[in-house]
Parts: C-alpha cells; structure tokens; sequence
C-alpha cells in the first residue's frame, strides 16, 4: 500500500492493483452473497452478521492502528482516529472513539439506510441473479439528478449530452433485466406464472435498495468527508465533484463541523445498523431459524460461507477508503463503475449460461452511458467554475 509522507503520496502502480484487488473482492463477494441467499435464504440474518461481523473486524483495525505505526500510515488521513502526530508520535487517545450524542444522531440515518438498504438487496439477491442486481444499481444517476432537481441541491446545468447518456443507461439496464429474465430457468416447484411474479419482486426489491443506496450516499457526502486544509491548489482542482453514488471525499477549510474517521463511522454504522434490524429478524426469522438449529444444529447455517462473505465485504470498504484518499473523486466514480461492470460480467461468466449478443449490447449501453455521464457532468463542472 502507499505510504503516506507528510501528506504527499508515494507509489502509482498500486493503483491499478488496488483497483483490481477491488474488482475481484466485489465480484467473489457478490457471487458469495448469492451463494448463501441461494442454500439458506435468511437476508435477515446475513445482514444482522455482517452488522457484527464488520463492527469487530473495524475495531481490530483501530487495535492494530493504533499499537503499528506503519500499519497506520498505509492509509490517508481521515481513515483512522488520529492515534498519531504528523512526526509519528503517539497521541494520548483513547483506541475507540467514545460514542456521543452527536456521533449517534450523526449515524442513525446511515445505519438506518444500511439496515432497509440491505434486507432490500439481499432480498433481491435471493430472487433474481446478481447481474440484475448490478446492473439496477447502475441506474443510480437518473435518480441522484431528479433527487438534485427536485430538492434543489445542485445548480449545476446538465446538457443534452447527459440526458442522453442516462437514455443508453435505462436501455442497457432494461436489455439486461429482460435478458436475464429470459435465461432464468424455472424450477420445478415453480410455473411460469409464480416464476413472474417471483422475479418481478426481486427487481422492485433491487430498485428499493438502489434507492435506499442513493439516499445514503447523499446524505453521506458529508457525513464521510474528512475535513482538513488542501494541501495545494492543484490537488484541490483535481478533485472534481461527482453526484454518482460513492462516499465521497470533499478536502473543504470549513470546521464548524465535526467529522468523523472512516473506522469509527464504520464501527458504530453497523452497530446501529444492527440494533435497528434486531426487532424485524427476531420476529421474522430467528424462530425458522431457532427450529432449524434445534432440529439439525448450528451446523445447518453456512458459517465458513458467512466468515468469507463478512470478510470480503470488509475488504471492499479498506479498498474504498483507501482510494478515496489517493485519487480524485471522478477517478473514484469511474473505477465504482467499473466494479458494477466487472460484477455483472462474473456474474454471467460464474452463471452457466449462454451469454447472448442483446446482454452484451446491453452491458455496452451501460458503460458507454456511464462514461459519457461522468463526462459530461465533469465538464459542467468545469465551465461553472470558469
């Protein structure tokens, strides 16, 4: 990983590595996901151990940051408490950040959207195959700009060229929903009647969680951002706003409020993520659940598959954060694009299909609209500053 010298970055191949390492995590991650869902369909559950298993796993990290020095200058400021001095020193802090007032009404919204975003997704992941998914999330753009145009959030005039590129994105993503509909082989316990409405359930369940993601995601813009002073006018410049959804980093001067580190926002998220899913999954699953342990074992739940799902969700928000540090937000955006379109086409390649010619028309429409999107929108930027 870079190293981070007095602020200044070291090292430029492990970008791309990074990037790949990402694409391959999310990708395994997703099929995992769809794994679990697929022998024991409890999103519930998967999500109430992902809650946990991601809370632990952030406060080993804050452990080991904390006692290494090295291990914590592998990452940008911001991603951990500030355990040490810009000389390496060891600050006298605590290794959590104590939870206030402020912190929890701060991550209530996110942990609330993680919870119903969530039981969403993995609901949608039971029903329909994980490129639907995927390419659903891809739609997020079109519902950023009318959340923007509607609450007024943005004063920024997207030409023809964007309206035009979000047209290819909702005919990509249509081509593929259809196609991979049409693939989806009927079981024998299931008509072709029940198999439509099966699946037209799991595609407004991946919509409701793009949603849920989008609303995230916007009010997360400054919930993650790590405020500190710009290092320099030119790396100030490069980080070009986006409005696709990604936590994005913003480098402002103001410090009227408070922020806080990645780990500690990904410490208490899923905690209150957690808390607030507890209720539904007692009352929904845990009796099916309790019935299936007393009956067969704890051995009836896929723990390795779980371990290796927690794991490699984990995994993807270090990668995240530490991207989000080293390059710029556009940057940022595409490579998240290119993750969608890395898990789609695993996807069809781990599916055992027959990929056709209309879902590789499809993908093209969906990556040549989010490009000509993400161009388009960084050039609007552009003329409003000039």
């Amino acid at each position: 990983m870079t190293r981070w010298i007095s602020g200044k970055r070291t090292g430029s191949l492990h970008i791309v590595l990074l990037c790949l390492c990402w694409y391959l995590i999310s990708s395994l991650g997703s099929q995992v996901t769809k794994k679990i869902l697929t022998v024991y369909p409890k999103p519930l559950l998967l999500g109430e151990f992902q809650f946990i298993y991601t809370a632990l796993l952030a406060c080993l990290c804050c452990l080991i940051g904390q006692r290494f020095y090295s291990f914590y200058r592998c990452f940008p400021k911001g991603t951990f408490p500030s355990y040490y001095d810009d000389i390496g020193e060891r600050r006298q802090i605590n290794c959590i950040t104590r939870p206030s007032r402020h912190l929890f009404l701060t991550i209530i919204p996110l942990g609330f959207c993680q919870f119903v975003g969530k039981y969403f997704g993995h609901t949608a992941t039971c029903l329909v195959p994980v490129s639907t998914v995927a390419s659903i999330k891809t739609l997020s753009p079109i519902f950023i700009v009318l959340t923007q145009r509607t609450l007024n959030l943005s004063k920024i005039q997207l030409g023809k060229t964007a309206y035009f590129s979000l047209l290819c994105l909702i005919i990509g993503v249509w081509i593929i929903v259809r196609e991979d509909y049409d693939q989806k082989i009927p079981t024998s316990t299931k008509g072709p009647i029940e198999l439509s409405a099966y699946s037209s359930y799991g595609i407004i369940c991946a919509i409701c969680s793009m949603l849920i993601f989008v609303a995230q995601n916007i009010y997360g813009k400054s919930v993650f951002t790590y405020q500190k002073k710009v290092i320099s006018g030119k790396l100030n410049n490069a980080k070009a706003q986006s409005p696709l959804p990604s936590y994005i980093t913003k480098k402002t001067t103001n410090y009227d409020r408070k922020n806080y580190d990645k780990l500690t926002l990904l410490l208490y998220i899923p905690l209150v993520g957690f808390c607030l899913s507890f209720g539904w999954f007692m009352t929904l699953e845990f009796p099916e659940v309790w019935s299936e342990c007393k009956l067969n074992g704890f051995s009836a739940i896929p723990w390795k598959l779980f371990l290796v799902n927690g794991t490699f969700h984990f995994l993807q928000a270090m990668i995240t954060f530490h991207l989000l540090g080293e390059i710029s937000t556009l940057s940022y955006s595409i490579a998240n694009l290119m993750k969608r379109i890395a898990i789609i086409t695993v996807s069809w390649a781990l599916s055992g299909v027959q990929v056709t010619m209309w879902q590789i028309v499809g993908l093209l429409l969906n990556v040549f609209g989010l490009f000509l999107y993400e161009r388009s929108k960084s050039t609007s930027i552009q003329d409003k500053r000039t």
